[in-house]
């Protein structure tokens, strides 16, 4: 291969990477901002983020800091005792990326008007169309994810089936879970909660989707679905606004997931994904890939909220990132692209509204 095909498989992932903040940032940004903010985003933010993990920077799998020989050094040993942070196709790399942007450009930017005042006016959007976006999302994720095997021969076929397997239970753990958890802290099954509890699901697998059996994917869509929702009482308590849950359905669930890499992995399923190292060590079984994950983890965190948060701020200073009072109001669909006015609704004073489904991603 002459590597053409790597070239458009990342572009997919970086353009993924950056249309997650928007569902953060929705509703009161200039366009313009979002122009700036996706070229630096996926120039620079993002691919120091991809050389660490999938390149040969310190938490890659495939090439951590080789020798003179070539020889990778994955953390924590830097010999084949350690197979280095495992992701498999972008729970850390590509969702927490986005999603702690998107969270420091929701800080920076701040709330819509009057978002945490009593009886504001909510737009609850088209649940038929976040229904069609979240299921073409769901569907798209198995090129991302049986897709990342970056091969079909030689035995792949089967880690990809596997990953189609892995990646259906436990987006659909996922809904069920969020639908049931709304019906029981808000009294209704809530579409567009068991919207986003499919991507929670999907983001959830993303990083450990070839390196779990299936019953591990059940829990960990699950587990997925709670840290979602509770994610999405805790933005509204801290007022921070993000209308698409993006930051929690990415990063938050993004962060689960390398977590849940390290929890759920099974050295043998690591030797099957065709890890480098897999089969020579037993990082998994004494619990060292947990500790790799939590540091690539951390890592993360700490590079995408310094540098997304000095992007934002800047942009602030400069260009500015809100529009004004008279657009928002409007609607940005209205100034920029002409629409009419869409429906609104009235919801009582700084009580958790549902999240709108199908953040972007």
């Amino acid at each position: 291969s002459d590597g053409w095909e790597s070239w458009f498989f990342q572009w997919a992932f970086t353009g993924a990477c950056a249309t997650i903040v928007a569902g953060s940032v929705c509703e009161r940004t200039k366009l313009e901002a979002y122009f700036v903010y996706s070229f630096v985003l996926t120039t620079f933010i993002y691919p120091i983020v991809v050389h660490w993990g999938w390149g040969t920077g310190f938490l890659s799998a495939w090439g951590a800091y080789p020798d003179d020989e070539g020889v990778p050094r994955p953390l924590f040993k830097q010999n084949v005792e350690s197979n280095g942070m495992i992701d498999f196709a972008g729970s850390g790399i590509v969702h927490m990326v986005g999603g702690f942007s998107g969270l420091m450009g929701a800080i920076v930017v701040g709330p819509r008007k009057d978002r945490f005042e009593p009886h504001y006016k909510l737009y609850e959007g088209n649940h038929h169309l976040q229904a069609l976006g979240v299921f073409i999302l769901w569907f798209g994720w198995y090129g991302f994810n049986c897709g990342s095997t970056l091969a079909i021969s030689g035995g792949v076929a089967n880690v990809a089936g596997k990953v189609a397997m892995t990646t259906t239970i436990s987006a659909a753990t996922g809904c069920i879970t969020a639908t049931v958890l709304a019906r029981i802290v808000e009294g209704k099954y809530d579409i567009t909660i068991g919207l986003n509890g499919i991507l929670a699901g999907l983001v959830s697998i993303t990083a450990n989707t070839s390196v779990v059996d299936p019953w591990h994917a059940l829990l960990i869509g699950m587990a997925g679905a709670v840290v979602f929702y509770g994610g999405h009482f805790l933005l509204i308590a801290i007022k921070v606004d993000d209308p698409c849950d993006a930051c929690v359905v990415h990063g938050f669930c993004g962060c689960w997931g390398l977590w849940a890499t390290g929890i759920f992995c099974t050295d043998s399923n690591v030797a099957y994904a065709g890890y480098p190292n897999g089969g020579l060590n037993d990082a998994c079984k004494r619990g060292e890939q947990f500790g790799v994950q939590v540091v690539g983890s951390l890592a993360i965190i700490a590079w995408t909220c310094v540098t997304a948060g000095l992007l934002f701020i800047t942009i602030h200073l400069t260009i500015g990132m809100r529009v004004s009072e008279e657009v928002e109001e409007a609607g940005l669909d209205v100034s920029e692209h002409g629409l009419s006015k869409p429906n609104m609704i009235e919801i009582g004073g700084g009580g958790p509204p549902p999240a709108k489904g199908g953040a972007e991603g």
